[in-house]
């Protein structure tokens, strides 16, 4: 029965990001890029960020809110990235058949 639900309401893939820092000889970074590492499905959302953040007394903005499964293995700073556009966690809300994961827009960006 949790698979039927997470099938139907799981439906967007969210790709989990790892910072790559590529140093030279002397120890300077000359190259920090983004790998994907893993991802993960879950039902994404972006209307009801304002009421999260006052029914959580949150003082900074969020920018995404995702369900996702209890398995996924989802942490603080991680970065993940939806839609072409990157995200870092701020906060994970386990509950009992899901977590809740709130993130805002990433605001560093390699070139």
């Amino acid at each position: 029965m949790k698979s039927k639900i997470a099938d139907a309401f799981y439906d967007k893939e969210v790709s989990v990001l790892s910072r790559q820092l590529i140093t030279d000889e002397e120890g300077g970074v000359t190259t920090n890029t983004l790998e994907e590492t893993n991802s993960f499905m879950g039902n994404v959302n972006f209307s009801n960020c304002k009421k999260i953040q006052e029914e959580y007394g949150l003082d900074y903005q969020i920018d995404i809110t995702i369900t996702t499964g209890t398995e996924e293995n989802i942490k603080i700073d991680d970065l993940i990235k939806y839609d072409e556009v990157i995200y870092t966690v701020t906060d994970v809300i386990p509950n009992d058949s899901h977590k809740f994961i709130l993130a805002s827009k990433w605001l560093q960006q390699f070139k």
